[in-house]
């Protein structure tokens, strides 16, 4: 069974997953967080444009294996 979770801010962060692990899934969201403040905190970013890094890809990449 899927389970669609989300944090929204003024942005959504969406997760389709199979985890039953709700402590893993807060930490996921918690740090994918984090990583979003990183990107909008940098005065290249242009606010409400889509993030093309790849360096953020890879990093959530890694979160979803670390807590999913």
């Amino acid at each position: 069974m899927n389970t669609l979770d989300s944090y929204i801010l003024h942005t959504r962060f969406m997760l389709l997953h199979d985890s039953r692990n709700d402590d893993g899934i807060k930490s996921f969201f918690q740090e994918v967080h984090e990583l979003y403040i990183k990107i909008i905190l940098n005065p290249l970013y242009l606010p409400g444009s889509r993030i093309a890094s790849s360096h953020f890809d890879t990093k959530v990449r890694a979160l979803a294996r670390k807590y999913l």
